[in-house]
């Protein structure tokens, strides 16, 4: 039996069939999505709906063709369909009435896809290893020998290391290396011909928009990262947001591992985002004197998360460290300061704070107020930099704040905690405070706090390294997963649908994890700690990106890592950050800049010897 293929569209004619079935041939067509019959993929994934594909490839098996059209054909029973659902690599909630063929079997000699599955290596389909089935089952529809079933490639993109791949010498040393240089080739460094797309970038969704052509010098800073959507191309769009955290903590990451051109390069995003960008609020006439928007646009400069302040605040003092400055020390304490007056008497400053409200209350209505948030993910971080500046100041209020609210989130436990994305993020924002709790406060019970927290994270350390993400009662988290196909892409979510998913998130948990045990085992000495941080800095260094065709990727970290099928992949539900997402910031920063402080033995307490601000900033906005 001989085959033929009519790829990308060229959908076969009557005459071709007849001549086909003529010469006994089989077929495989894909059909081109015409005006009128085309399906735009947005939140639909692939469905396996036949026992076809063998064992690897059972029905109901979820996988994805990123965003590619496809033609609208009514078929009784497809191989594969399209639809929204919701679940981690399987349906959660069964197929829903709205779906779409992709593959089916047309006649007893056409196979036919309703879009160009034969370019699943070029538009990335995932997970790379469920789609050799698929593969392999239309090569051996074309007549193929058993020996088909070994087909093999090499994904577009992929991980530094396999699973069980000896880690090559200096190999933390080089992914700092890289990490750093992504930075410089991720073309989202602003250039000067870029602003004209920033300040128009509203007329996206979400300000969500095509990927720049190469690289600033940072003077004008750095956009967020790469939403999780992938064209036919193997390409993502960008966010065109200038977030306040994003720039520092890059001005961070490029400081600690960059080359002499590349620390350059983050001295000029530190310059940009803590002298000269619209997030700052700059006027100490102004109730709000201090604080920094989470980006610079009007609309937004003027809300304040803590987390985001605090990120901001720690990405400065690390590039600061790191080039042996000073110039943005006052920005460093007055930012710390602003956060801390609005603060409330217990150390709880809630979520976020708009400028709105600071203006018409005054900072001192909530610097008195009781306020109680038992959400580590937006405080913990705050708790973290006041233990620092007492540390550095002297200012006995900062520590005695940051105390009392690290013990009232210990002993109400769990249970009594808010949870964002995940039980597991929360933890992990816990290590650090504890940590330099235990800096400036060596007690045997915050010894024994620190100790407890770092055994519920790495509880759930899987042999691999990875931290599996968990999420706890559905009634104390703000972001859940989608609990129907309809709500699949709907809002933020975590990237596992049920608890036990082996799903790594380097946005949310294991970026944070990877500074907090750092931190912890600098602080303790404690050999398990170190093995546990030692293990995720692995982990980390081989699930890193590897990709010549995409080398805007290569080097950076995707936030979802299934490390049970060792490829990007996660339930993707996530509205704004999912599975093939990359940030700036959180993620790419922070990692790579864990790694750049330990390739030095340095704990990130230590990072910034030098600080010298002016402190009579403390009497200017804490005694008016």
């Amino acid at each position: 039996m001989s085959g033929l293929l009519i790829l990308n569209g060229q959908e076969e004619s009557p005459v071709q069939l007849a001549v086909a079935r003529a010469k006994r041939l089989h077929v495989y067509t894909e059909l081109s999505p015409a005006p009128g019959s085309i399906k735009k993929i947005e939140w639909e994934r692939v469905v396996v709906g036949s026992n076809e594909f063998g064992a690897d490839l059972p029905p109901d098996r979820i996988l994805s063709i990123g965003r590619m059209p496809i033609a609208v054909r009514s078929v009784p029973a497809p191989l594969l369909s399209v639809a929204r659902v919701a679940g981690f690599d399987s349906l959660a909630f069964g197929m829903p009435p709205i779906r779409f063929p992709l593959l089916w079997v047309e006649s007893p000699e056409i196979l036919m896809a309703a879009g160009p599955l034969s370019d699943y290596s070029t538009a990335r389909f995932a997970p790379a290893k469920a789609w050799k089935p698929v593969v392999r089952f239309i090569v051996r529809w074309l007549g193929a020998p058993l020996s088909a079933n070994r087909l093999v490639w090499e994904p577009a993109v992929m991980p530094a290391y396999r699973a069980d791949e000896a880690l090559r010498p200096r190999f933390e040393a080089v992914a700092a290396s890289r990490g750093a240089a992504w930075f410089s080739k991720s073309r989202l460094i602003l250039k000067p011909q870029d602003l004209l797309a920033y300040n128009d970038a509203d007329r996206w969704n979400d300000r969500v928009g095509p990927t720049p052509v190469g690289n600033g010098d940072g003077r004008l800073g750095i956009l967020e990262g790469y939403s999780s959507a992938i064209d036919t191309h193997g390409d993502q769009p960008v966010r065109y947001y200038r977030r306040a955290d994003c720039n520092a903590e890059s001005a961070m990451a490029l400081s600690l591992a960059g080359s002499p051109g590349q620390r350059a390069i983050g001295e000029n995003i530190a310059d940009f985002i803590a002298l000269k960008s619209d997030v700052l609020h700059r006027d100490p006439d102004k109730q709000s004197y201090g604080l920094v928007g989470w980006n610079d646009l009007p609309n937004n400069r003027g809300t304040f998360y803590g987390d985001d302040n605090a990120r901001y605040i720690l990405g400065l003092i690390g590039a600061a460290g790191a080039n042996k400055t000073s110039r943005w020390d006052d920005q460093i304490l007055r930012c710390i300061l602003a956060n801390f007056r609005t603060t409330g008497k217990l150390g709880f400053r809630g979520d976020a704070l708009s400028e709105g409200e600071i203006e018409s209350l005054g900072w001192r209505h909530f610097f008195e107020a009781p306020t109680v948030n038992m959400a580590p993910h937006f405080e913990g971080y705050l708790w973290a930099l006041y233990l620092w500046a007492y540390q550095k100041t002297g200012y006995l209020p900062l520590r005695d704040r940051a105390e009392a609210a690290i013990k009232k989130v210990i002993e109400a436990g769990e249970d009594a905690w808010t949870w964002t994305n995940g039980s597991q993020q929360e933890r992990a924002r816990m290590l650090l405070p504890l940590s330099w709790l235990v800096r400036v406060d060596d007690t045997d019970e915050h010894r024994a706090w620190l100790k407890a927290m770092v055994a519920k994270v790495i509880a759930y350390q899987d042999k691999s390294g990875g931290i599996r993400e968990e999420f706890g009662d559905l009634s104390r988290g703000i972001a859940g997963p989608p609990r129907t196909n309809e709500a699949f892409g709907t809002g933020e979510t975590p990237l596992i649908q049920e608890n036990g998913d082996p799903l790594a998130d380097m946005l949310y948990t294991s970026n944070f994890a990877f500074l907090g045990l750092h931190e912890a085992a600098a602080v303790t000495h404690d050999p398990q700690i170190q093995r546990a941080e030692d293990r995720l800095a692995e982990f980390l260094c081989r699930i890193q990106i590897r990709s010549r065709e995409h080398p805007e990727f290569d080097g950076a970290w995707f936030r979802a890592f299934d490390f049970g099928d060792w490829d990007y992949w996660a339930s993707n539900a996530d509205l704004g950050w999912g599975a093939w997402s990359i940030e700036t910031g959180w993620s790419v920063a922070w990692i790579t800049s864990v790694l750049a402080l330990r390739q030095r033995r340095l704990a990130f307490w230590d990072v910034h010897p030098g600080f010298n601000p002016d402190l009579g900033l403390i009497e200017q906005m804490l005694k008016q």
